[in-house]
């Protein structure tokens, strides 16, 4: 994912960990992509460089319950965090559902 210089540290991180948490939902439980699998894998090792470097701003981000453990090719793993929260399954499929809808859009014009 590409970013301007605006972007702090700690939005970095919170943007790519939700950009994760969403195309892995939208892949897993939608059965449907929002990204090519190799952006989608350049968005988790940006994120994981990230993570390693930056270790303080991390464990601070808003999404750090579950990444905690994350590594590339986990997605199935994170769904299953995602459901765990009711309330944050429901964000997360909300926000894959209306991505879904804009790039199926987007793709019929």
């Amino acid at each position: 994912m590409k970013f301007s210089k605006q972007f702090s540290i700690k939005e970095k991180i919170d943007l790519l960990e939700r950009s994760i948490m969403v195309n892995a939902y939208c892949y897993y439980e939608m059965n449907d992509n929002l990204l090519s699998d190799y952006q989608y894998d350049r968005n988790a090792l940006q994120f994981e460089a990230l993570k390693k470097e930056y270790p303080d701003i991390f464990e601070k981000s808003r999404y750090y319950k579950y990444f905690a453990d994350f590594q590339s090719g986990t997605g199935f793993d994170l769904v299953s965090k995602i459901q765990a929260s009711k309330s944050m399954q429901k964000k997360i499929e909300r926000d894959a559902s209306w991505a879904l809808k804009l790039k199926n859009e987007r793709t019929a014009k």
